[in-house]
């Protein structure tokens, strides 16, 4: 696990933060999981975006659990679930006025045996959850207009975990599980599927993207990703 800081939000005196949880491919059945601590966790003020890849085996007979950050079932922000036998996304968080809120099937049912791109973007400042499949936005849930300013989101301080938490998991394979600790635009979503990134040390990676030149240096990398230069400095905290 490894994080990084962007360093243009870094320079405007925003911690920006982003952390790849699992990177490989895991395979999980429904009673596995992998739980990661708070403190490991980029540090989140009023937003955050999940991003992972997800390939399912089988469809589950009850609701299951991709992912699920708090300390019981109904502290769940974030929290994304396949449901029950149709497998469509559903899209949760916890707010002061209600502790299960969000998109409840978003998307179309998923074929079995074929890898998805899943984003989860939340933002308390814009007031809205967001899900996207394959870079396009398929699922949204806007705050109620006459009580945007009074309504908050509840972000929690629990384990997040990967695969069962308290309802059972899915079965299948995930990799690339990315926590950000900001709302991801639609354009960083659909870069976020062509970027992979490989720790080759504790002082070196490589990032892989498609269409795109990556220079591997001992203190910095530099990558050509359409047109757009992105530059990693090599620290202790690879910045971005």
């Amino acid at each position: 696990m490894k994080k990084f800081i962007a360093r243009e939000a870094r320079e405007r005196f925003e911690a920006r933060e982003w952390v790849e949880l699992i990177s490989n491919s895991r395979t999980f059945r429904t009673q596995d999981q992998t739980i990661f601590n708070h403190d490991d966790l980029p540090m989140v003020k009023n937003e955050l975006s999940m991003t992972l890849w997800l390939k399912l085996q089988s469809y589950p007979s009850d609701w299951a659990t991709i992912f699920h950050k708090g300390t019981e079932h109904y502290v769940r922000t974030p929290g994304l679930w396949l449901t029950a036998g149709k497998s469509k996304l559903h899209g949760r968080f916890s707010g002061n006025w209600n502790s299960n809120v969000g998109v409840w099937a978003a998307g179309d049912e998923f074929a079995l045996h074929k890898w998805y791109h899943i984003a989860y973007t939340l933002s308390d400042l814009e007031k809205r959850l967001d899900v996207y499949i394959d870079g396009e936005w398929v699922g949204h849930f806007p705050f109620l207009v006459e009580n945007v300013q009074s309504q908050k989101v509840t972000f929690n301080n629990g384990p997040l975990y990967i695969g069962k938490a308290f309802t059972i998991g899915f079965d299948g394979e995930i990799s690339n599980v990315r926590y950000f600790n900001w709302r991801l635009s639609v354009e960083e979503v659909r870069m976020d599927i062509h970027v992979i990134v490989i720790l080759v040390s504790s002082t070196s990676i490589v990032i892989l993207a498609s269409t795109s030149i990556v220079i591997l240096a001992s203190t910095s990398i530099v990558i050509l990703v359409n047109t757009s230069i992105v530059r990693l400095d090599c620290k202790q905290n690879i910045s971005y």
